[in-house]
Parts: structure tokens; sequence; C-alpha cells
């Protein structure tokens, strides 16, 4: 007889594709986390409030932000704490209508001090 075909149906073992909130896939890039200290005017603060409020649900919807976080310290200071997966994510953020509403709050005198730090995420610290 005839030689008969062996086939092998070899797979390949599943890669994970790690993804984060939004969906965007994890970026080889080092994430980028920002902190911000804010202190507001104390006759705007319910304005700040909703001006915050929004800035962070829109960015949460985002694909390459991980985390928004906003935290009263007192009645007038507020701490941000910000995620992205990569430089790139933070450039995207920074476009958005719900980061203009925090630029301009900022632009229109609502804040007496503003400090922003931003660093690398670790590979241990962020989970």
């Amino acid at each position: 007889g005839g030689a008969s075909a062996l086939q092998l149906n070899v797979r390949r073992p599943a890669q994970s594709v790690h993804r984060l909130r939004g969906g965007a896939p994890v970026a080889a890039q080092p994430g980028v986390a920002i902190v911000v200290d804010a202190e507001i005017v104390p006759d705007r603060v319910d304005e700040f409030i909703k001006v915050i409020e929004a800035d962070a649900k829109g960015s949460r919807g985002e694909p390459g932000c991980l985390r928004f976080d906003v935290l009263r310290a007192s009645d007038t200071r507020f701490f941000f704490y910000e995620a992205y997966v990569d430089a790139a994510a933070v450039d995207t953020h920074k476009a958005q209508p719900h980061f203009k509403l925090w630029s301009d709050f900022k632009a229109s005198g609502g804040c007496t001090s503003v400090s922003v730090k931003a660093v690398p995420l670790g590979e241990w610290g962020f989970q």
C-alpha cells in the first residue's frame, strides 16, 4: 500500500493576554502613576467636586487608565491617584473633554495650590 499522511493536531499553549480596566492589554512599556495634591478655594469646593467626579468617571472609561482615585484629606484638600498603562495613555487622557473640565477649573483660579508628581509604576508595587 501507499504511505498514509500523518496529521498532527498540535496545539500551542494559549498565550494569556492580560487585560486592564477598559480592555487595554498590558503594555511592555512601564506604566505611569500620577499623584496630584490640590488645595481648592473654599467657596468653590462644591463646583470642584462636580468637576473632579466627571473627570474621574470619564477617566476610568479610558482604555489606558488603570485607576483614578480621589481622596479628600480635609474640607479643601484633595489627592488624586491615577495610574495609566504608559505615557501615551496619559497624553490621551489629557486630550479628553473630562480632563478639560479640570484644566479649566484650575485656569479659572479654583485652586490655591496644585502639586503633580508622575512616577513609573513598579513591577511589584502596583497590583
